[in-house]
């Protein structure tokens, strides 16, 4: 699946998009493409940041994570690419994480959701949304 709103260099460090271009999109969970997607229609003032390495920015760690990443862990949903951390331009990070938790409907998958100055969502594998700490 490929996302409406994000290229995948949004999504992967440099260093995979530039071994595998497009066929990246492989590495990440169809079921995140369709949340940040939703995401963006909700939201679609301004930009959503995920990784920004493409533009100039130091941003390349948001989506994907591979081993040996300052962020990896080996249990992160990151790593799996089921998770996502955004920042948004238009929107304040608390608006739109309450918008997420409050309407399920919307974004089925989510299951893990970080209170930080960014917005974490992930796709874990739970019955229940896990909110946490950053």
């Amino acid at each position: 699946m490929i996302s409406k709103y994000f290229k995948i260099q949004e999504l992967v460090p440099p260093h995979v998009y530039n071994n595998r271009r497009y066929r990246a999109w492989e590495l990440i969970d169809p079921r995140l493409v369709e949340t940040i997607d939703v995401l963006k229609g909700q939201f679609p003032a301004g930009t959503i940041t995920i990784n920004n390495w493409l533009w100039g920015g130091d941003r390349e760690w948001s989506g994907l994570r591979t081993y040996g990443s300052p962020y990896y862990s080996s249990t992160s949903q990151h790593s799996f690419g089921r998770a996502v951390d955004c920042i948004f331009s238009a929107y304040t990070t608390e608006e739109v994480r309450q918008f997420v938790l409050d309407n399920p409907v919307l974004f089925p998958y989510v299951k893990g959701v970080e209170i930080a100055a960014w917005l974490h969502l992930d796709l874990r594998n739970s019955d229940t949304v896990k909110i946490f700490k950053g």
